[in-house]
């Protein structure tokens, strides 16, 4: 039997089974957007579909392979969904938009992402078709969303709100980089002075002062410079491999899963975790549900934001209760999930058809807990920070003092 040499285009999907987990598979079309309606006609809800290379009817797949593998930092997606939404937001068509992005981006990547799609939509695919190469680098949320916005015919409100939540996750990043600014500069400084006393000062004092009895204070400072100085790249790979050995222990469930308990238990800490998991959380659903996503679908996109397993077995306990058909607020009291003082919210924009506008008071409402949680933390943690200081400071006034004391019975000794 003779086989049409026509080749099709091979697609590798990610979707929504049920509305409550996540399936991927592989699909042959001559087209985007046929793939995705084989992914429909499966039952499946299609997240991300990314094209593969071309393979012959009946031809076995290989692996899949992603055509785009560039990496955006906050900043870059910041940058490029701006533009696009102000320019969308203006009238001007998908097509101009990304074209003046690409002409006027002064980052390489970014510009070549907006070329690349600006081909692919005038090959016949639509927006979000074209940027889902990019899962990768906008994130599978940020995909997922755009589709729901061009669906739905708000496209530049949907990048509206994910302007918003990118900022959002850009100054939560700067909170915990203010945080750790003081305690990273009194580390610095402390070894700083380390380095100084025991490569510089006193070497020089022992040598100048001919003391016999070196104090150990004033001998263990010296050494550990010295060996420090000597091995640094010893050093160096024995930290290489401790990070290594906590990323391979941490990728057991079990452990992982105790580290999260732990992190819930200690009470300052615990409302970090919770309300910065909250506030990803909160935000995607707000935006989801604004822009028309099912809300069963909305809560499975906005439980791949939360990192940690407590808080994400909360979330998917609170979906089999709204599967179950309990209302959004009770399912949200009965999992723990959401903190009481945000409940009311929820409520009263399921009973007055307002849920969007009250999830984005909530939002509001978590981020200054955030911010309250953040200060106690830094609070508790900067009384601990300066005790290890103050220990180490004295033991440098300790070993001045020892020195000091040999110094002087040598001086004695010579006269």
């Amino acid at each position: 039997m003779l086989y049409n040499v026509m080749s099709m285009t091979q697609y590798y999907y990610k979707a929504l089974k049920d509305h409550k987990e996540f399936v991927e598979g592989y699909v042959e079309a001559n087209s985007q957007r046929e793939a995705r309606d084989k992914v429909r006609s499966l039952g499946f809800l299609p997240t991300n579909i990314y094209e593969e290379m071309p393979v012959s009817v009946g031809a076995k797949s290989k692996g899949a392979k992603s055509l785009s593998n560039i990496s955006l930092s906050l900043a870059d997606k910041i940058f490029f969904t701006s533009e696009l939404q102000v320019l969308l937001d203006s009238g001007i068509s998908i097509l101009d938009a990304l074209e003046s992005v690409a002409k006027y981006s002064k980052k390489n990547k970014i510009s070549m992402i907006a070329k690349d799609l600006e081909f692919s939509i005038k090959a016949g695919k639509t927006f979000t078709e074209s940027l889902e190469k990019y899962s990768k680098s906008f994130g599978e949320i940020y995909v997922a969303l755009c589709y729901a916005g061009e669906s739905s015919g708000t496209l530049p409100g949907v990048l509206n709100y994910l302007l918003l939540l990118l900022r959002k996750q850009e100054s939560l990043k700067n909170k915990y980089i203010q945080m750790s600014i003081y305690p990273a500069i009194l580390v610095i400084f402390t070894i700083a002075v380390w380095f100084l006393l025991g490569g510089l000062v006193f070497p020089k004092l022992v040598a100048s002062l001919n003391i016999e009895n070196v104090p150990f204070t004033v001998s263990a400072l010296v050494n550990s410079v010295s060996f420090v100085c000597d091995y640094w790249w010893f050093l160096l790979l024995c930290i290489a491999g401790i990070l290594y050995g906590i990323n391979v222990v941490f990728g057991f469930g079990a452990i992982k899963k105790k580290f999260a308990q732990f992190m819930m238990s200690v009470p300052v800490l615990s409302d970090c975790v919770q309300y910065f998991s909250l506030a990803h959380y909160i935000s995607v659903m707000h935006i989801a549900y604004d822009s028309g996503i099912p809300i069963l679908n909305a809560m499975n996109m906005a439980n791949s934001t939360i990192s940690n397993d407590v808080m994400r077995v909360r979330a998917e306990r609170a979906v089999k209760l709204v599967e179950k058909g309990e209302s959004l607020t009770d399912a949200y009291n009965l999992s723990e999930l959401i903190p009481p003082m945000i409940l009311p919210l929820i409520s009263t924009g399921e009973k007055t058809g307002k849920l969007g506008q009250m999830f984005r008071d909530a939002s509001i409402g978590i981020e200054k807990k955030l911010d309250m949680a953040l200060e106690a933390l830094s609070k508790a943690f900067e009384p601990t920070l300066l005790v290890i200081i103050s220990v180490i400071v004295g033991y440098f006034i300790i070993a001045f003092s020892q020195m000091y004391s040999e110094g002087m019975l040598s001086i004695l000794n010579g006269i």
